[in-house]
Order: C-alpha cells, then sequence, then structure tokens
C-alpha cells in the first residue's frame, strides 16, 4: 500500500508597520493679564521695614477682585566690606505676588492703592512680566482636547488605510509629547512710571498650542 505523504509549509503572513508624525494645534485667546508685583523698602531698622511691608500685605490681602498667588516676604541685612570684615550698613526687604485679573481695569487699581500706600522715598514698588496670558485651566483642558484630536484621528486613519490597502490596519501605538515651551513677555515698570497714570497694558492676542504625537500603525 502506499502512503499519500502530504508536505505541510509554515505559512508567514506578510505584515508591515507605518511610522509618521502629525502637529495637531489650537489657538487659544490670551485672556488673563498676570504679572509679578513687588513691594522693595530698604532702611537701618528691620523691625520699621518689617513693620511697612505687614502694612502692605494686610492691604494686599483685603483687595478681593484680582488673584493673588506665591506670596513672600523676605528682609535681609545688607553688608559692606571694612577692615577686610563684612558690617551691616542696613536691611532691605521685599513682598512679593503674582497677581491676575481677566480685568486690566482692577490690576491699575490694584497698583494705584498700593502707590497711595507708599509713604517714604525708600519704599518702591515693582511690576515686572506685565502680560496676558491663557489660563492653566483652559491651557490644560486645550492640551487634553488635542491629544483627544489625535488618538480619534489615529483611529480613523488605520480605518481609511485598511480600505485603501485591502489589509487590516491597526494602531500599535501612539506617543505624545505634551511639553510645551510658553514664550513670557518681560516688561518692567518702577513707581516712578507709575506715579500719575495708568499702567501701559499691552494688547491681547492669542497664543498657539501644539502637540506632535508619533504614530505607529500595523498592516497585515
Amino acid at each position: 500500500m502506499k502512503f499519500l505523504t502530504l508536505l505541510i509549509l509554515p505559512v508567514f503572513l506578510f505584515s508591515f508597520e507605518v511610522n509618521f508624525n502629525k502637529k495637531f494645534s489650537k489657538s487659544l485667546a490670551e485672556d488673563t493679564l498676570t504679572t509679578y508685583f513687588s513691594v522693595v523698602v530698604e532702611g537701618d531698622s528691620e523691625k520699621e521695614i518689617n513693620k511697612t511691608l505687614k502694612k502692605f500685605n494686610k492691604k494686599i490681602k483685603k483687595y478681593n477682585k484680582i488673584e493673588k498667588d506665591s506670596g513672600t516676604l523676605t528682609v535681609r541685612p545688607q553688608y559692606r566690606t571694612s577692615k577686610n570684615a563684612p558690617k551691616i550698613t542696613g536691611y532691605r526687604g521685599e513682598l512679593r505676588y503674582k497677581v491676575s485679573s481677566n480685568h486690566a481695569s482692577y490690576i491699575n487699581e490694584f497698583v494705584s492703592e498700593m502707590i497711595e500706600l507708599k509713604e517714604k522715598r525708600s519704599t518702591n514698588i515693582i511690576i515686572s512680566n506685565l502680560r496676558w496670558t491663557v489660563k492653566d485651566s483652559t491651557y490644560d483642558v486645550a492640551n487634553d482636547i488635542l491629544r483627544l484630536e489625535a488618538i480619534n484621528w489615529g483611529t480613523r486613519y488605520a480605518r481609511n488605510l485598511s480600505k485603501d490597502l485591502n489589509l487590516e490596519c491597526k494602531v500599535k501605538n501612539i506617543s505624545i509629547n505634551s511639553s510645551n515651551y510658553r514664550p513670557m513677555a518681560k516688561m518692567v515698570y518702577s513707581n516712578a512710571e507709575m506715579s500719575d497714570e495708568n499702567i501701559a497694558v499691552p494688547e491681547s492676542n492669542k497664543e498657539d498650542i501644539s502637540i506632535n504625537p508619533s504614530f505607529v500603525l500595523e498592516c497585515k
């Protein structure tokens, strides 16, 4: 009896990967005016400097039309070298806050009230990094929307590629780098420039945010 021997050969499925990047962008309206507000006092008495800064701090806390963050109060000695030995010549105190508001008029009103509180030439008020920006919460939500848009787009692209190639294509990996550089305009004003006029507020613009995810699709 003869036996029919069947030769079974392994079948290797043809498959390949598709790798690419795509940029997703969104424009957000700058809706919040932000600045760093500082009161700087110099003098001979640490006690008097601390007293002046506490007076400003009390006034700042009572003003409730703006948001206030990152408050710090410091008093440090100032030195000069005499006969190779450091000698205290006075003290320097600084009260610093980050303040923000949706209304430029509130920032102007706040600064005006602080200037009215200033009594001595040794006290200076400094406004720095005055700029319009997008709220962090709005920025985070927009980034989440962009990520979701990228995921949905990748899924649709895989589905359309499957139809075009008559293959089964699936999203294997999506890598999203969410780090974005947010430029900061640096604008500094001293109390001498602001004593009789409102702050020169910059114009509000648009802030563009984007993500550039990398896609890996597998087709077979």
